[in-house]
């Protein structure tokens, strides 16, 4: 007796590239603008310790990283169900470790938007059921929150700075 691999979408979120390359475009790629401005705005040291010259390179590296293990990881498994589930778990895990040690590297929302691509929850996808659902959904919320807190972060340090 076999268990139904498939589930009904109940969540409606965009299409794989624009969630991935989204929560890429603000989570990485706008922070290191922002790090950018500061350079070209202020007079502070760039190169200083932990200034946006270190931060750029950081940000960078590691969410590029996180971009291409996840889109690796999700074009290998997305074909067969069975291993869809399990990278979907994988990088539903791995969107949850990397909150403590890189959540200011856009990595786990990154990771998070793949694990949601790969679970099918996204636009023209095959939403898969049981733990590659949940991990999907709990993917899908760390995106969310990682681009808005890296927003919020960005807006607060301007309001404060």
């Amino acid at each position: 007796m076999s268990t139904p691999t498939l589930a009904t979408r109940s969540i409606s979120l965009p299409s794989a590239r624009v969630l991935v390359g989204g929560v890429y475009a603000v989570c990485v790629l706008g922070v290191i603008a922002v790090f950018v401005g500061e350079i070209v705005f202020t007079d502070k040291d760039p190169y200083r310790s932990e200034g946006p010259i270190e931060s750029m390179i950081t940000v960078g590296l590691i969410g590029t990283a996180a971009l291409a293990l996840g889109v690796g990881t999700t074009l290998l498994l997305r074909r067969m169900p069975e291993r869809a589930k399990v990278g979907a778990v994988l990088l539903g895990a791995l969107s949850v470790l990397t909150i403590v040690v890189a959540f200011w590297s856009g990595a786990p929302g990154v990771l998070g938007a793949c694990a949601a691509w790969l679970a099918g929850l996204t636009r023209g996808g095959r939403p898969l059921g049981g733990a590659a659902r949940a991990a999907g959904i709990v993917g899908a919320f760390i995106a969310l929150l990682n681009v808005v807190l890296t927003v919020g972060g960005v807006i607060a340090t301007a309001i404060a700075g």
